[in-house]
């Protein structure tokens, strides 16, 4: 199951059409846990830096921890998306998305989500 999350992920950033270079680095923990994590470098020259830890459980695939750092050619935040849990007051507790100057609420992204919300970004500045 985690090679299966692994090729999507591939799958959907080899499909985004404003990617300009990635690597991406899998791994299997065992045979049940693993993680994922890579570095896109947008047309722009704006990157997305992610990872997400995985285990298999019964009921499916399980990301136990994410982060998708989106930032600028400036390096400087666009947006963030984490399950660390610093912030309890948010009403989404632990998952939440980092702005510039706020942290809202959010619910658990997907991949493909994000990467969606970072290339309709990057579109509609070019």
């Amino acid at each position: 199951m985690l090679n299966i999350h692994a090729a999507a992920i591939k799958t959907t950033i080899c499909n985004c059409v404003v990617v300009a270079t990635y690597s991406l680095n899998t791994v299997q923990l065992s045979p049940n846990t693993g993680y994922a994590k890579g570095d896109i470098t947008l047309v722009d020259g704006s990157r997305l830096v992610f990872f997400e830890f995985s285990r298999q459980k019964a009921t499916g695939l399980e990301r136990e921890k994410y982060r998708y750092h989106f930032m600028n050619a400036s390096n400087q935040l666009v947006f963030r998306y984490d399950n660390a849990p610093h912030h309890p007051e948010i009403v989404t507790f632990p998952h939440h998305k980092h702005l510039p100057n706020v942290v809202t609420g959010s619910l658990v992204p997907c991949f493909a989500d994000v990467l969606i919300e970072v290339e309709s970004h990057v579109l509609e500045l070019l």
